[in-house]
């Protein structure tokens, strides 16, 4: 088998059945950059140094970046390898830590000045109203991407005010409930009357935005910003420190990012705290929106 015989073997065997976002992820990393990489020749026959050439050419473009193809690649040869589809393949003598450099843990937390000048930015850009709601909505909630950029109109009850995630849509599979808090509901109400079903409609009213737009606005957004790099995933990590810092319990700040609680307690407490969730949402939002109005 060929290299591009044994990634179109993994992507139908093995990444199908996955979820969507982590089999686009496989998708844009591991076939974008490995596949007619190595055109007709046996995936058992191409030599090490041949495999050492190709990273050292992607760690020339993005260092983080070419770790993580191989680490994904040997994954999908690995794969193979214990289907016995191959014998073996010389990829797997190259260790990830001699490749590139491990991504870092995030550590960025935003000040309540910076979300300010991110949100105005974000008003004053000249991109789609999905796209600008998508990511105000995400400082709000504090929401992952894919919570909320997947989100279909029949999630949001605007009677009980509760924003319900289906395990679908969440990262660790489980059923997450926010409240639709003051602040944040004209913003849903106006998603709700532009469109029948998705909320952040993509280029097909079947399909929502996809992750790739998304993250070319949040680039677009940045080269915008006089601040330290910065991405949506961090909005996450502010809204749980500040919160923490004004004295909101941590077990509502996990809530409130989607996390399940640990130990015992993820057996038995299925608790959401919603009106404490509401009452911190609020909190966090007043404070934000005083910063946009008092921004320089």
């Amino acid at each position: 088998m060929t290299l591009n015989a044994c990634l179109d073997y993994w992507m139908e065997k093995y990444v199908s059945t996955l979820r969507d976002k982590t089999a686009t992820l496989y998708q844009a990393v591991v076939c974008k950059n490995l596949y007619n990489q190595f055109p007709d020749i046996p995936v058992n026959e191409i030599p090490v140094r041949d495999w050492v050439t190709f990273f050292e050419k992607q760690e020339k473009i993005n260092l983080k970046r070419a770790r993580t193809i191989l680490v994904q690649a040997k994954s999908a040869i690995n794969w193979c390898i214990s289907r016995q589809v191959i014998d073996s393949c010389e990829l797997m003598k190259l260790s990830p830590k001699n490749i590139g450099v491990k991504t870092e843990i995030g550590d960025r937390v935003l000040t309540y000045k910076e979300l300010a000048k991110i949100w105005l930015v974000i008003e004053n850009s000249r991109a789609s109203t999905i796209n600008k709601l998508l990511h105000q909505m995400l400082m709000l909630w504090g929401a992952r991407n894919s919570e909320l950029r997947l989100a279909s109109v029949g999630e949001f009850d605007m009677g009980e005010l509760i924003w319900t995630v289906p395990k679908e849509h969440s990262k660790i599979g489980n059923l997450i409930r926010r409240p639709i808090f003051e602040q944040i509901g004209p913003m849903v109400e106006k998603l709700q009357n532009m469109f029948n079903d998705k909320m952040f409609l993509g280029t097909s009213l079947n399909t929502s935005i996809t992750i790739s737009a998304a993250n070319r606005y949040v680039r677009r957004l940045r080269e915008k910003l006089d601040m330290p790099e910065c991405s949506s995933h961090d909005f996450r990590r502010t809204l749980s420190t500040r919160l923490l810092e004004e004295g909101v319990m941590p077990h509502i700040t996990e809530r409130m990012l989607g996390h399940e609680l640990g130990g015992v307690m993820a057996v038995y407490n299925k608790h959401d705290w919603l009106k404490n969730q509401r009452k911190a949402y609020e909190l966090y939002a007043d404070k934000i929106l005083w910063h946009i109005k008092h921004v320089d």
